[in-house]
């Protein structure tokens, strides 16, 4: 097949979805397919350029939206391609939207994948989330032929896809870079970690991730360490707040870290925290990649999230309880073996549902069932 996948942003813009994107491109060339990516340009990226081997088409934006890219020549593009299919990674609404219109013009087959709501902030926000599932959000799931959400509880409490059928998939991880043979005492030493247990988080410092609940926790416990690797617009103030709390020397913000090394910080740690708030995390890759790296995990229990680990695996705890996450930690932290054994079944199941071997197979067979 030839195959376009579609996104808002892509490699090397960092986040899940362009991180899913990347991976399943890449797994769907070894199986033998075409595979092309089109995405909103910025910065001063290239137009054209060829990332592992794939085609990669980057459009000017018209307008952005709360960080949401409008391509107004996508359907032009999508019309013009001599792709088979389509594979849109929603949202943001814009994408999709263009993305569908392109596939209705031409008469290609639509595949949507939704991996999360929208929510916004205050009043204006509300407003905009509910015009978006009112007037924007409808269509593309119309056109679509086939519509992929990412896990059950995701799928059966999306207000978009209430009226929707629904297949899962979920997301991957690679398990061969993310793996328990990993050296992570490097970073251990370059940041003066010692014996001191370490609680690691990856991702966007953005409200929506909870990263002041894992600084808060820290308050409640006399020992363990919070690395945060990534940034974002909230960074400065999850700096405050780790000084207003007095834990800021307890707390290493490592900034942005370069995918080659991103799987020795995660042997480095202990635990992997995923403390989202909101409905704009639906899966968390980065619970894969601590699964894989053979580390316990503790995910907030909120839908999508609480998906991705049984009890043998890790804790879930509440969002915005950082007592309850202070002692999820200590629970780990106090019993080493125990946690040892949760990461080693983690790394099981991820061998087992999350390689992307097999989550490619079946999307795959998505795709190639609305080509046929």
């Amino acid at each position: 097949m030839h195959i376009l996948q579609v996104t808002p942003y892509f490699h090397p813009h960092f986040g899940g979805v362009e991180s899913h994107v990347l991976g399943l491109a890449l797994e769907l060339q070894k199986r033998g397919h075409t595979v092309d990516i089109v995405t909103s340009r910025y910065s001063r990226m290239p137009a054209h350029e060829e990332v592992q081997g794939l085609q990669v088409t980057r459009l000017s934006q018209w307008l952005n939206l709360f960080n949401t890219p409008m391509v107004t020549g996508l359907p032009r593009h999508i019309a013009r391609s001599p792709a088979e299919v389509v594979h849109v990674h929603s949202p943001p609404p814009f994408t999709e939207r263009g993305a569908a219109e392109g596939c209705r013009r031409s008469g290609k087959p639509l595949v949507v994948t939704h991996h999360c709501d929208l929510e916004l902030r205050g009043p204006l926000g509300h407003l905009a989330v509910w015009g978006y599932r009112r007037c924007l959000a409808r269509f593309p799931l119309k056109v679509a032929q086939r519509v992929i959400a990412t896990t059950e509880s995701y799928a059966a409490t999306s207000r978009n896809l209430w009226s929707t059928e629904v297949e899962v998939i979920p997301n991957a991880v690679d398990p061969h870079r993310f793996h328990p043979r990993n050296d992570g005492e490097p970073v251990r030493q370059q940041y003066g970690l010692g014996d001191e247990p370490l609680a690691l988080f990856v991702g966007r410092l953005v409200p929506h991730k909870g990263v002041d609940t894992l600084i808060e926790a820290l308050s409640y416990l006399d020992r363990g360490h919070a690395m945060v690797v990534g940034d974002g617009p909230h960074a400065q103030a999850l700096r405050h707040c780790a000084r207003r709390l007095g834990v800021s020397r307890r707390v290493t913000f490592a900034g942005p870290v370069a995918d080659r090394w991103r799987p020795s910080y995660y042997a480095a740690a202990d635990t992997v925290v995923l403390p989202s708030t909101s409905r704009l995390e639906a899966f968390g890759i980065v619970g894969l990649e601590g699964m894989a790296s053979g580390k316990p995990l503790v995910l907030s229990n909120i839908p999508g999230v609480r998906d991705v680990i049984t009890d043998d695996e890790g804790r879930q705890v509440d969002p915005l309880d950082p007592e309850g996450l202070a002692e999820a930690l200590e629970w780990l932290w106090d019993y080493p073996e125990r946690a040892r054994r949760m990461g080693h079944r983690g790394r099981q199941r991820v061998e087992e549902q999350f390689a992307w071997p097999i989550v490619a197979e079946n999307v795959e067979r998505v795709l190639a069932s609305v080509v046929a």
